[in-house]
């Protein structure tokens, strides 16, 4: 009994509001034509491609600051955008247990990206 009173106790401890009421990734949806590509601006690395419903859906893990990403079509310049990182209200449940906002700071939990919808458009590529 013991050891399930101090499991629980230690679990409760460690965890914070934010680890608790969210995820560590949060889904973007994107809409615009077919085969644009979506890369990370930072890395170029590829995060999703949109499909023939025209939107895609990629899960990006929650950072501190915003994030840049590009679009990109054959025959198009490529198109910057940014994600906005903005404060997770969920993080104020930790008031009531402070040591959560450490814990929240540290996995990056405490902010969220701002906008989820993203409709991408291009200009046609000039030779």
């Amino acid at each position: 009994m013991k050891k399930v009173l101090f499991l629980s106790t230690a679990a409760i401890m460690i965890s914070s509001c934010c680890t608790i009421f969210s995820s560590s990734k949060q889904a973007i949806t994107l809409t615009g034509p077919e085969g644009t590509k979506i890369y990370d601006a930072s890395t170029n690395m590829k995060l999703g491609e949109i499909g023939p419903e025209q939107t895609a859906t990629i899960r990006l893990k929650k950072k501190y600051k915003d994030k840049q990403l590009i679009a990109k079509k054959d025959g198009y310049r490529p198109s910057p955008f940014v994600i906005e990182s903005t404060f997770n209200g969920n993080c104020l449940w930790n008031i009531l247990f402070w040591p959560g906002f450490l814990i929240d700071f540290g996995t990056q939990k405490m902010n969220k990206w701002d906008n989820t919808f993203y409709n991408i458009e291009f200009e046609e590529e000039t030779e």
